[in-house]
C-alpha cells in the first residue's frame, strides 16, 4: 500500500467514520461533532467541500450512512452528556452546503445504516438505551418514523467506541432475502431476515462474547462474519479478528480469529474493517493499516504517522515488533484507493493498493 494524499480536515481534533458514495464523500470529525463533506471524484486527491456542525461542545463518536442516491446523509451521534445524542438526518444534495432537515433523540446512538427495499427507506440504529431501532424514512419530509424496537438488553446493547457493527446485505445469495447483520459488546452477533423491516425474524446469533465492528461475505452456499473484539465491556479481550462460519444462521460456529499477537490494551484495538479482493484491511488503532490474507497471514501494512492534535493520546509504546502510528480509526475502499482515517491527528489518508 502506498500513501498518494494526506489531507488534514481537523486541526483541533481526530476523525472517525468515512463513508464513500460516487465522487461524494463524508468523514466524521469525531471530537467535534462535525460532518466533513468530500470531493472525491479524483480518489487520490479528496477536496473538502462543506461541513455540518449542530454546535454542540460534548461530542464523542458517531456514524454515518448515505442514502442511495446519496441525496441524504444520516448522522449518528453520541455525547458524553446525551446532550444531542440520536440520528440526524442530512440533505446532501449540494456537499457544499449540508442542511439538517430531521433530529431522532435517542440516548447513545452509535451505528447506523441504510437499506432501501426498491419502494420504501429505512433507516436502522443501534442506541445504548433504545437497542435496535428500525425507521422508515419518509422523504418528502426528511423525517424518520420508528417501526421497530428491540431494547433488550438495554444498556449492554452499544456502550462506546468499538462496541457495535451493523450490516445490511440488501440480497442473500442464498435465499435472495435482505439480511440484517448485528453485533454490540454486551449480546455477541445476531442475523435478522430484514424482508419485513417492520418485524425482523431473529434466524440465529452468536453470544459467547461481546464483539465490536464486523464485515460479511457471502456465496450461495456460505456465509462468512468477520468482527472484531469489542473493548468497552470487556478490557480482558485481546484485539482480534473473529471469523463466524454463518453459512447456517441457526448453527453459528468460529472457525478461527485473526491475529497480530498484539495484547489487551485500549491502545491497540481493532477500530475498522474492510474487504479489498482477498485482502482483509484492519485500521489497527496504533498498529497503523494492516492487510491480511482470508488465512490470517500479514500481507501488507502501512504506518501513517503525523503531528497530534491537542487533545489526542500519545501512542503507546512499541508492541510486539509493531511501532505505533498516530490512531486508525476507519477505513473505507474505493476502487484500488483505500482511505484511511486518524482519529489523533485529524488527517485523512489515502493509499493506492498495489495489484
Amino acid at each position: 500500500m502506498k500513501l498518494v494524499r494526506s489531507l488534514r480536515i481537523s486541526e483541533t481534533a481526530g476523525l472517525g467514520n468515512i463513508e464513500l458514495h460516487g465522487k461524494v464523500g463524508a468523514v466524521l470529525q469525531r471530537d467535534e461533532g462535525i460532518v466533513a463533506m468530500l470531493d472525491v471524484s479524483n480518489p487520490a486527491k479528496p477536496k473538502i467541500v462543506g461541513r455540518y456542525t449542530d454546535g454542540a461542545q460534548d461530542s464523542f463518536d458517531g456514524d454515518l450512512a448515505f442514502a442511495h442516491d446519496g441525496a441524504f446523509l444520516f448522522y449518528a451521534r453520541q455525547t458524553h452528556q446525551f446532550s444531542k445524542d440520536g440520528v440526524h438526518v442530512l440533505d446532501v444534495s449540494d456537499p457544499a452546503a449540508p442542511t439538517s432537515l430531521f433530529y431522532q433523540a435517542s440516548g447513545g446512538t452509535l451505528e447506523v445504516a441504510y437499506h432501501y427495499d426498491g419502494t420504501d427507506e429505512w433507516v436502522i440504529f443501534l442506541d445504548a438505551i433504545d437497542g435496535l431501532v428500525v425507521t422508515r424514512f419518509v422523504r418528502a419530509s426528511g423525517s424518520l418514523v420508528e417501526v421497530f424496537r428491540d431494547p433488550e438488553p438495554v444498556t449492554t446493547k452499544v456502550g462506546g467506541p468499538a462496541s457495535a457493527g451493523l450490516v445490511v446485505d440488501p440480497k442473500d445469495p442464498a435465499t435472495g432475502n435482505p439480511f440484517l447483520y448485528v453485533s454490540t459488546g454486551g449480546s455477541g452477533l445476531q442475523i435478522y431476515n430484514f424482508s419485513d423491516p417492520t418485524a425482523p425474524a431473529l434466524l440465529g446469533e452468536w453470544n459467547e462474547f461481546g464483539l465490536a465492528d464486523l464485515v460479511v461475505r457471502r456465496t450461495t452456499s456460505t456465509r462468512t462474519v468477520y468482527a472484531a473484539t469489542e473493548y468497552w465491556f470487556d478490557k480482558s479481550l485481546k484485539p482480534r479478528v473473529i471469523v463466524l462460519d454463518a453459512s447456517g444462521p441457526a448453527s453459528i460456529s468460529e472457525t478461527r480469529a485473526l491475529s497480530l499477537g498484539l495484547p489487551a490494551d485500549d491502545q491497540w484495538r481493532v477500530q475498522g474493517m474492510a474487504w479489498a479482493g482477498r485482502r482483509l484491511l484492519i485500521a489497527h488503532s496504533h498498529a497503523g493499516l494492516v492487510a491480511l490474507n482470508p488465512r490470517g497471514k500479514l500481507t501488507a501494512r502501512a504506518l501513517i504517522g503525523g503531528a497530534m492534535n491537542s487533545a489526542a493520546e500519545p501512542p503507546p509504546k512499541e508492541q510486539a515488533g509493531f511501532s505505533t502510528a498516530a490512531y486508525a480509526m476507519d477505513v473505507e475502499r474505493k476502487g484500488p484507493f483505500v482511505y484511511l482515517s486518524d482519529a489523533a491527528t485529524g488527517t485523512l489518508h489515502v493509499l493506492r493498493l498495489a495489484r
